[in-house]
């Protein structure tokens, strides 16, 4: 499959540069676009800075209706006007800021999982054993899950079809994590601290308990009378899972 390497290093699947059309460039998730210079170059640095920080807002405003939509109703239900109309911009500017939806998408997408993998590394890099490690992992996943239940939404379905865009988060982000789970997994096992199971299907199970509450929270209020949002709600969670996972809980 060919490919483009994006300004983050993450790769743009073939499917969206052959929408993008001749002439353009590839989104960029790590950054902002630039903006063509249209004013006097002698004007003031600072009008020129207010400007940008504005341009960085709009984006940030994009990404997050974009979020909200792509969750909501798929890739397909989504549209790249219903987004502007949710972040209350013109449809002009998201298409000046993404170009296409499949890039939008790739850019929502892709923001919200750096950022996830980013903190994940980050509590991971001060844990002593893989026991630990897993502990952690299963913490700040189901956190990562109430704070962005659109993200559990947007990759169940697309993992009902194998799209291209299932294939650039499957090869950006989703495999790395698979494996750096499934290898505390295992590692735990060794420390006889994890119960002895198939590591792989324990990481489904850990994907699946952790994130899927908080995607139908409206039935879950409904059938338990419980918000699982609440702090409290969260904590027996995460607390249930180390009950299942582990040969004793901490």
């Amino acid at each position: 499959m060919g490919e483009t390497v994006l300004e983050s290093g993450k790769r743009e699947p073939e499917a969206a540069r052959r929408r993008i059309g001749s002439g353009r460039s590839a989104v960029r998730l790590g950054g902002t676009e630039a903006h063509p210079v249209t004013s006097d170059q002698k004007a003031p640095v600072r009008p020129q800075r207010r400007a940008s920080k504005r341009g960085n807002e709009v984006r940030t405003r994009i990404l997050s209706a974009a979020l909200d939509c792509f969750g909501a109703f798929g890739f397909e239900g989504t549209s790249t006007r219903a987004v502007a109309e949710r972040a209350e911009v013109t449809h002009t500017l998201v298409l000046y800021h993404f170009r296409s939806k499949e890039q939008l998408w790739i850019a929502t997408v892709g923001a919200t999982l750096e950022a996830y993998t980013e903190a994940m590394k980050a509590h991971l890099s001060q844990c002593g054993s893989a026991a630990e490690g897993l502990r952690t992992f299963i913490e700040q996943f189901i956190r990562m899950s109430a704070a962005h239940p659109q993200m559990h939404r947007i990759l169940t379905m697309e993992s009902n079809q194998f799209t291209s865009r299932l294939d650039w988060v499957i090869e950006n982000f989703l495999r790395e994590h698979f494996g750096m789970v499934r290898d505390l997994i295992r590692a735990g096992q060794d420390e006889g601290a994890v119960r002895q199971c198939d590591p792989a299907r324990l990481y489904y199970m850990l994907i699946g308990a952790g994130g899927t509450p908080f995607t139908v929270a409206m039935e879950y209020r409904a059938l338990t009378g419980r918000d699982v949002f609440s702090e409290t709600e969260i904590l027996r969670n995460i607390a249930f899972l180390f009950e299942l996972v582990f040969v004793k809980a901490p």
